[in-house]
């Protein structure tokens, strides 16, 4: 028979792997956000988290319900980037998460994704609509984009790669490619990335992450490398030496991320929907990349404008992962779309932006 402290240990393990799943769930779903823990350290962490939402983002009873019949849910993850002014989303991610088929699936709206304001004839790129309306807007612009409702949001400041990175003792990727890029201070060429397999501390995996005019896929490219840094980073977080070394993951993510869960919410998604995380299903919105006027700036910009069918099939997938009992419609969104759909050779091809000077 065990001893009663082999049994102790035995239980405290399983329940530190539990709800790291739960961490390694929404950090591959986003680039790390809701995570669940355990001790006074995580009851004041996931406090901290969820203590600036907009009143008229707190949570609701409906929501309430939906999570207590662990019904299908949506979050809105948006990398906030630190370094511009105004502060623009940088990334924009929805994952559906299914729990009875245990199932997430993720829709990355590209930053260039043209759009016309909400209330407005004003035309934007996308990344435009969190520093004009706040997170609240942002939540009704893209439930009305994806024709889907958006259960929780959470935003990460990108800043908080690089302490988190460094915190686990740094991430492995395959790089495509070999480049230069600025660092977080803005330093020219001061991350270099070489081709290959290769480890990475906070600094440069940020850059690994953030670069996409030198990526001949553009956006897309970056999106494939953005994934490629929350999986490796998902693995780390995973790994015994993580488990171990807990207070400096708290300490890197506390000031970073932000969402409308409570507590008791985000403990209660890392216990119940986690085994969702094994089949994450990516679906790409095909386009095409093009330059625009814009009045407001008075000049071209460059803008991407997906498939017509694309968005559509999107859109009925997540409606369809969803479970919704009704589909949402809504004619008042002004959809700047290309008719039809990609051709095979050249679906999701953008060209980089050497000549853009409004990002």
């Amino acid at each position: 028979m065990r001893s009663d402290k082999h049994v102790k240990q035995h239980k405290r393990n399983r329940t530190i792997k539990r709800v790291a799943l739960g961490v390694g769930l929404l950090l591959a779903i986003i680039i790390g956000t809701i995570v669940g823990y355990y001790g006074n350290q995580i009851s004041e962490f996931l406090a901290d988290v969820s203590n600036e939402t907009p009143d008229d983002m707190q949570s609701t009873d409906e929501q309430e319900e939906i999570l207590r019949d662990l019904h299908p849910i949506s979050i809105l993850l948006l990398g906030i980037d630190a370094t511009e002014e105004p502060r623009r989303s940088d990334t924009m991610i929805v994952a559906t998460i299914n729990p009875e088929d245990e199932s997430v699936k993720l829709v990355s709206i590209p930053r260039d994704t043209l759009i016309t304001l909400p209330d407005s004839d004003r035309l934007e790129k996308v990344n435009a609509v969190y520093p004009i309306y706040g997170i609240s807007g942002v939540v009704d612009f893209v439930s009305e984009y994806l024709q889907i409702p958006i259960s929780f949001y959470a935003t990460l400041n990108f800043q908080g790669l690089v302490d988190l990175v460094d915190a686990v003792g740094g991430i492995s990727v395959d790089s495509p490619l070999s480049f230069t890029v600025q660092d977080s201070e803005e330093n020219s060429e001061a991350i270099v990335i070489e081709e290959g397999v290769q480890q990475l501390d906070g600094e440069h995996a940020l850059g690994y992450a953030r670069m996409r005019k030198q990526d001949p896929r553009g956006d897309f490219g970056r999106q494939e490398r953005q994934r490629e840094v929350i999986q490796s980073l998902a693995n780390e977080l995973l790994s015994f030496s993580s488990l171990t070394n807990v207070t400096p993951i708290l300490n890197a993510i506390r000031p970073n991320l932000q969402t409308n869960m409570t507590p008791q919410q985000i403990l209660f998604v890392s216990s119940n929907y986690s085994s969702s995380a094994r089949n994450i299903e990516s679906l790409e919105m095909a386009g095409q990349a093009d330059y625009v006027y814009v009045p407001s700036y008075g000049q071209e910009l460059y803008v991407w404008l997906p498939y017509e069918n694309t968005l559509r099939d999107i859109q009925e997938s997540l409606q369809e992962h969803m479970e919704l009992d009704e589909i949402m419609t809504d004619d008042s969104v002004d959809y700047h779309t290309i008719e039809g759909g990609p051709d095979e050779e050249e679906e999701n091809v953008m060209p980089t932006e050497e000549d853009e000077v409004i990002q």
